[in-house]
């Protein structure tokens, strides 16, 4: 059994050296002199500019080889795609090369390197190759919610690193950035000393924050907002998908995602209206893989997976010119719950600004903090809810500290005494808006 799996991989393996050799396919070459790493074109088949004969070529001459084109069939590039993608991931003989893939660029490639050998018989890569089978077989598509999953742990992983990342916040417990105890104050006012007393008492109910962390977010284009959603849980995903690949059953359930619409036809109008509608148009598709969020005990942190440039704005941002989300680099700290604790704190006790709560993330185009969103092509506006909740807890705290020292105005020694006891309270279950 053993020397038939090692047969049938390297049969690929033969199979590929000769297409790249050949020069037949177009984006299929070296990718080194020593020829141990090749390219492999790797465009999106729902693309508007995916060419079949050219980019799906090479995985329509997999499948043709392996047997699995029958006459009369419509060709399906999406499925050549995903079974050549599983037969290099499950072979020992070849090794996705990440470092060296450009899948931000017009035509994509990913690099695969030809493994040796005496490195595949053990050790630490061929212990990665084993395991990719079992990720690859949860879906035949690019984007399933399995898949999304996956990413979503493993950019939590790489959040927990202690890699540098663009700020540096120490992680706090989640539950007491959150939590603030309700309690019940009892206010007692007394007159010049006699036993006549003034007693007054009131209740500040301050609600506890949900267990869950959730998104709120609003999407617009050109300033016109196309939806508003807000989704529970710590994970979330903005991205698009033509609307000819979008059914019911890739978007109920599975992992929660924000799929960006299709541009309305009344953005065309005029003139300059149609370019702007053009230009939105032919920046979508690049938004296919978007943009993950994931939230932790230490803040929201987001990684950009798609072709298209993303720049962001946020409450806790230091530099004045835009920023821009690179794919190559570790998750970007967004919001940081441990600042906003701090600022939670000082308005609560001390007045002044509330804390703000959102994060506006600009696709395509750059953002600096002083412009005008709603001119840009594509503005996706994130807003903490939980911290929305607590900020507003904090707003009716002030008030009820205002009505105090109101009362005390009103005593004949200005003198007060608080007794604070702890109400207990149900917690909250927030459901969908």
């Amino acid at each position: 059994m053993a020397s038939g799996r090692i047969r049938s991989t390297r049969r690929l393996r033969n199979w590929m050296v000769e297409q790249v050799t050949s020069g037949k396919y177009s984006g299929l070459i070296w990718d080194d002199e020593a020829k141990t790493m090749f390219r492999i074109p790797w465009k999106h088949a729902g693309k508007q500019d995916f060419r079949s004969d050219e980019d799906g070529a090479i995985f329509k001459a997999w499948a043709k080889f392996r047997g699995k084109l029958s006459d009369g069939v419509p060709d399906d590039p999406a499925s050549w795609k995903t079974r050549m993608r599983c037969a290099l991931n499950k072979s020992p003989e070849f090794e996705e090369v990440p470092d060296r893939s450009q899948l931000d660029l017009s035509e994509p490639y990913k690099v695969y390197r030809l493994v040796p050998t005496n490195e595949q018989g053990g050790g630490r890569d061929s212990v990665k190759n084993k395991r990719r089978p079992r990720r690859l077989k949860r879906s035949s598509s690019e984007s399933d919610s399995g898949e999304e999953v996956l990413e979503a742990k493993h950019m939590k992983e790489e959040v927990l690193l202690p890699s540098p990342i663009s700020m540096a916040v120490e992680a706090i417990d989640e539950h007491a950035v959150q939590s603030h105890e309700p309690f019940l104050p009892v206010l007692s006012l007394k007159n010049d000393g006699t036993n006549d007393e003034i007693q007054f008492n009131f209740t500040i109910e301050t609600e506890p924050a949900s267990g869950d962390d959730s998104f709120k977010i609003s999407v617009s284009y050109i300033g016109q907002e196309m939806l508003c959603r807000e989704v529970m849980g710590n994970d979330v995903r903005i991205t698009y998908m033509p609307s000819s690949l979008v059914a019911p059953s890739r978007i109920i359930g599975g992992f929660p995602r924000i799929l960006l619409p299709e541009p309305p036809s009344n953005m065309s109008s005029s003139p300059e209206a149609g370019a702007r509608h053009q230009a939105l148009a032919t920046l979508l598709p690049f938004m296919e893989r978007g943009v993950m969020l994931t939230s932790t005990g230490s803040g929201v942190y987001a990684k950009r997976y798609c072709q298209g440039r993303v720049f962001w704005t946020g409450p806790h941002t230091t530099s004045p010119g835009p920023l821009k989300m690179e794919r190559t680099t570790d998750p970007i700290l967004l919001f940081s719950k441990a600042l906003f604790k701090q600022e939670l704190d000082n308005f609560r006790f001390a007045g002044g600004t509330p804390p703000k709560c959102e994060v506006t993330l600009c696709f395509g185009e750059e953002l600096t903090a002083t412009e005008d969103p709603s001119c840009k092509l594509i503005i996706a506006q994130i807003t903490l809810s939980w911290a929305e909740r607590q900020v507003q807890d904090a707003l009716n705290f002030r008030k009820s500290i205002a009505l105090l020292q109101n009362l005390a105005s009103q005593s004949p020694l200005g003198e007060i005494t608080l007794n604070l006891e702890p109400v207990s309270m149900p917690c909250s279950i927030i459901t969908d808006s």
